[in-house]
């Protein structure tokens, strides 16, 4: 029987922070590069967005059940990512 007190999510590492703020740099320079027009908050809102879904990938990735880690964690972690950017790119 499946039940949710078995599923866990594991820590996130502190490295795991600084590749989020790099990744967020990465997003905002390649935005402003790509689009030299638009406003820096558009920028910024592209870094938050993509350290937004580093986040969601590595929460999801640690996903463990009884134990043992699962390979539908990793799975479900790279659908929401991508919903999530597919989402803020088409408003």
């Amino acid at each position: 029987m499946f039940t949710l007190t078995l599923l866990r999510f594991s820590p996130l590492p502190k490295e795991s922070h600084l590749v989020a703020v790099l990744i967020g740099v990465l997003a905002y320079i390649v935005d402003s590069f790509a689009m030299p027009g638009s406003a820096a908050t558009d920028s910024f809102g592209t870094a938050v967005v993509a350290a937004v879904c580093w986040y969601v990938y590595k929460v999801f990735d640690g996903m463990t059940y009884d134990g043992a880690e699962t390979a539908l964690g990793t799975v479900a972690g790279l659908f929401l990512s991508v919903v999530i950017c597919i989402g803020y790119f088409m408003l």
